[in-house]
């Protein structure tokens, strides 16, 4: 465990440099870089992801993949570990001004989480944990209390870039949710991911999300003792999967 502390630790000082470039936002970083008609860009993503690579190359011996910059996918099928890197979730968000963005970085074994950082740099919440050793908010314990049954629980979710938005892929979307409370989506993967393992919220489920996405908030939610499902997606995209994410199995998405 002490690897995995110092590997931690190495993790939130990244994020948290890259969260104060970000928070800055000077130098011209809302400059948009490329978009497409349900995806944008941002010289921010860029910026944050160089930072964050100098930062694990120099303390660890570890492969990234990122969402700026890539990396090898042939790692999800290796058990060996690899930095998993989203130097900004919520690009959108953060274009626009507004506050549910986020740097994500997690640690992974082939297709299996093992630690997470997911860093809040609007509100300076740094939420960590490695995969079954507890969850932790700025540095302190985190025991959340999550619903018992669909029908008191709060669900957070999302429509991906990747995702089909047809009228089937729509209709089954509507079939999955419809029997929670509550159903919030704030546009970061990463940060619905740190709410759910918080306690703030209790299901996460979305289609289609890269692993840059989730890596990090998968590894908090199972480190605060909650259950996660992942499947490829269907149709082969690179790193795209179905994800389901709770802090108990009843609460899970059929």
């Amino acid at each position: 465990m002490d690897a995995l502390d110092s590997w931690l630790a190495v993790a939130e000082n990244a994020a948290r440099e890259a969260g104060g470039i970000l928070r800055g936002g000077a130098g011209g970083l809302r400059e948009v870089t490329f978009a497409d008609r349900h995806d944008v860009k941002l010289r921010a993503d860029t910026e944050s992801e160089r930072r964050i690579r100098v930062l694990l190359g120099r303390e660890t011996p570890y492969p990234v993949v990122g969402e700026e910059e890539g990396g090898d996918a042939s790692l999800t099928e290796r058990y060996e570990p690899y930095w998993v890197v989203d130097p900004l979730d919520g690009t959108f968000n953060y274009l626009r001004g507004s506050p549910h963005c986020c740097v994500s970085i997690g640690l992974m074994r082939g297709e299996t989480p093992v630690l997470g950082v997911v860093h809040d740099f609007h509100t300076g919440e740094c939420f960590s944990g490695i995969v079954a050793d507890g969850l932790r908010l700025n540095g302190e314990p985190v025991s959340p209390a999550w619903a018992r049954t669909r029908e008191e629980a709060a669900l957070q979710t999302g429509f991906p870039s990747g995702m089909s938005k047809g009228s089937a892929e729509l209709h089954d979307f509507v079939a999955r949710v419809q029997t929670y409370k509550k159903v919030r989506m704030v546009g970061s993967a990463a940060l619905a991911l740190a709410y759910v393992a918080a306690g703030r919220a209790d299901v996460y489920y979305e289609s289609s999300i890269r692993l840059w996405d989730v890596a990090a908030g998968l590894a908090l939610v199972q480190a605060a003792g909650g259950v996660v499902r992942m499947r490829a997606a269907a149709g082969g995209e690179s790193l795209a999967y179905d994800i389901r994410a709770a802090g108990r199995t009843g609460l899970l998405p059929d």
